[in-house]
């Protein structure tokens, strides 16, 4: 929870914090004038703290030297779903691009038919040439997947940690009007 203090009287804080919300294409979700502000901000696609959809909730507090707020953020459970879904996703169809890679190799190497083999030949016949380019892709492609997953975990774990910047940014720009 993030806390910062204007120099206004609670209800010209309110009025500029929410103009300053809308203004930056936030939507508001819940409001109780001049207490609390509830918006969502970020969009599905955002990667980063500043972008990734997000809720926002802004306390709005009378204080002897103007006005304190509260701010507190929490990612999109819609962004959440969405990254570990789709790492699942990705998780499932690299593990199947090796299997496939796996069973071809197998059948170049020893001549063992698996699941897969049939992929292996070209109209019909066994052409190594053909099944080692398959081999190379598929294992390719599965490691471009795994390496997307490892991407995606930091991903989330940056936002995670740093959802508080679009708050902070709120704040800091409220405290300089």
């Amino acid at each position: 929870m993030l806390e910062g203090s204007v120099e206004f009287e609670i209800e010209a804080a309110y009025s500029k914090l929410r103009a300053l919300l809308i203004s930056k294409d936030c939507g508001v979700l819940s409001e109780e004038p001049p207490k609390h502000v509830l918006i969502k901000q970020g969009s599905l696609r955002g990667v980063s703290p500043r972008n990734a959809k997000k809720t926002v909730s802004y306390h709005i507090f009378p204080n002897k030297a103007g006005t304190r707020i509260l701010a507190y953020s929490s990612v999109s459970s819609d962004w959440a779903n969405l990254t570990i879904w789709g790492s699942v996703a990705a998780g499932v169809v690299a593990v199947l691009f090796w299997w496939i890679a796996a069973d071809i190799t197998a059948f170049l190497v020893d001549g063992t038919s698996g699941y897969w083999t049939w992929l292996a030949p070209a109209f019909g016949y066994p052409n190594v040439q053909y099944a080692l380019f398959m081999t190379n892709v598929t294992k390719a492609l599965s490691i471009v997947l795994f390496i997307t997953i490892l991407f995606e975990i930091l991903d989330f774990i940056v936002v995670h940690r740093k959802i508080d910047t679009f708050a902070v940014e709120t704040l800091n720009e409220l405290a300089q009007k």
